[in-house]
């Protein structure tokens, strides 16, 4: 259970001491967090976690969206796929796809231009040094 304090709290724990300072949740088990609730009542609060936003990405009148492109781990640039849908985490959003068959998410600071995309550099797969 996510909980948070709303001043400076201590709870002694056989585990070790825990400090509370307001604004910083932290997700305590069940069991402790309902006890800690009752004992510090009113000093100490359930945090809502936020619900996953899932909506279809499509245009308002209802035609699909221009292909999209993305940065991956290792520098390439892959794409073009069409998004399928628009998701909200808290502060992240992503933007769901199928491409070569599978389901990806792409998180919006991987987006990438079309002509980054036509710019990259091919990758070229070598092999190791081995010294002896």
């Amino acid at each position: 259970m996510l909980i948070e304090s709303s001043q400076p709290v201590i709870i002694r724990r056989l585990a070790g001491d825990l400090r509370l300072v307001p604004g910083f949740p932290v997700d305590l088990p069940d069991e402790e967090a309902r006890k800690l609730l009752v004992k510090a009542h009113g000093k100490v609060r359930i945090v809502a976690k936020e619900r996953i936003i899932m909506e279809p990405a499509k245009k308002p009148n209802g035609s699909p969206l221009s292909p999209i492109y993305w940065e991956t781990g290792d520098g390439r640039i892959l794409g073009p796929a069409a998004p399928e849908f628009f998701l909200r985490d808290g502060e992240e959003y992503w933007i769901s796809v199928t491409f070569e068959g599978h389901i990806r998410f792409i998180r919006d600071d991987r987006l990438r231009s079309r002509k980054a995309f036509l710019e990259q550099r091919e990758v070229k797969e070598v092999e190791l040094i081995r010294s002896f």
